[in-house]
């Protein structure tokens, strides 16, 4: 028996979630077609970014609608997947309802947060109208309930087997402490808390900090000479690579998106990379601290831990390779995941019917 015919709407790109997570699907058994927005370049991508943001119109947004009304022409689909929402208008939605079945609208940011507030329009027209949302937020359950929401489930963050995994042979060391992600708040400014982290860092160990992603040449401008490195970004192979040829993986939790855990985490574990990480409870539940990860409070505490990681490196190697036995072992894996969030869902689960249910039972482990 085949699994279930799915339409995906959402960002294909290199480094993203959103790919990740269709890859997922299509290894828990569903028929995945991909619904990409298109892609532009220069000034035309510019000024649309900036008409999605803040009147969520314009060429991408028409077309993604187009695009979606033709596939449901086309033939009916099991399952619409809309991942964010971003540019999917409610009218399409209402008018393709009689071709597709279960309609999820997955987010994994947060439409009520500080740095998107200009985006969201769109999808939280589209909230009442779908079947089941899915966040790996926790804080954001009752805002959806009282959004119109029929369903709220709970799906944690996870890695992509296929793009992070440990190196089969040692890798040269390039950084000491590397933090890979954007500097930038995704509609517009700095994101302070981590740029004041990892400036704080660098201050306090100039040379050691290495970091990766859009806005940092911005975020710390005067401070360049106390970084060892300040690149664009890192995807896919390099990103993996980074993580490998680096003694410390910085990760944060992006308070103002009212984060629980980040994807990041489980991403460097996989890589068997070591994860220093800020600190919060549900990254708690899943890597022991001191044994599997290390946590950190402020930026004092991440200077001191930085220090005596790096000043160990039989405890470095122990720790990663303890958090990538976990990673591996619990069930941490993107289609895990979401086998365990669909094998709860009444409206989804009986739509894969050769979804094996322990796929989504983190196995114990024992330590």
């Amino acid at each position: 028996m085949s699994g279930p015919s799915l339409l995906y709407v959402g960002d294909n790109g290199a480094g993203t979630t959103s790919r990740d997570r269709a890859d997922a699907l299509e290894q828990i058994g569903a028929r995945v077609t991909r619904l990409p927005p298109p892609a532009l370049s220069g000034l035309a991508a510019r000024i649309d970014w900036h008409l999605r943001a803040r009147l969520q119109v314009g060429p991408v947004i028409a077309r993604v609608n187009a695009d979606l009304m033709q596939a449901a022409a086309e033939r009916a689909h099991d399952v619409l997947w809309i991942d964010k929402g971003w540019m999917v208008r409610p009218a399409t939605l209402r008018a393709i309802r009689d071709r597709v079945g279960a309609i999820v609208l997955f987010n994994n940011d947060n439409p009520w947060g500080e740095h998107e507030r200009g985006l969201w329009r769109l999808h939280l027209g589209l909230v009442p109208l779908v079947d089941e949302v899915m966040t790996p937020k926790y804080s954001v359950v009752r805002n959806y309930e009282r959004a119109g929401a029929r369903r709220v489930s709970v799906v944690d963050f996870g890695f992509a087997p296929a793009r992070h995994f440990a190196p089969g042979q040692p890798v040269a060391i390039q950084h000491d402490i590397s933090f890979i992600g954007t500097a930038l708040k995704d509609g517009g400014g700095i994101r302070p808390h981590r740029t004041e982290l990892m400036l704080g860092l660098a201050k306090r160990m100039p040379g050691r900090v290495s970091l990766f992603g859009h806005g940092w040449s911005r975020a710390i401008r005067g401070h360049e000479p106390l970084f060892r490195t300040v690149a664009d970004g890192a995807w896919d192979d390099a990103y993996r690579q980074t993580i490998c040829a680096s003694r410390i993986s910085v990760s944060f939790i992006t308070k103002d998106n009212w984060e629980e855990l980040s994807h990041r985490a489980f991403e460097i574990t996989a890589c068997g990379g070591l994860l220093l990480a800020e600190r919060a409870s549900r990254l708690e539940q899943s890597f022991r601290d001191e044994q599997e990860a290390v946590f950190f409070t402020d930026i004092d505490d991440l200077a001191a831990k930085a220090r005596q990681l790096l000043a160990d490196e039989p405890r470095r190697a122990r720790i990663a390779r303890a958090g990538w036995l976990r990673a591996q072992s619990s069930g941490y894996d993107n289609a895990s995941r979401l086998a365990e969030a669909i094998g709860r869902s009444p409206v989804l689960r009986t739509l894969f019917p050769e979804l094996n249910a322990a796929a989504g039972r983190p196995a114990k482990v024992e330590g």
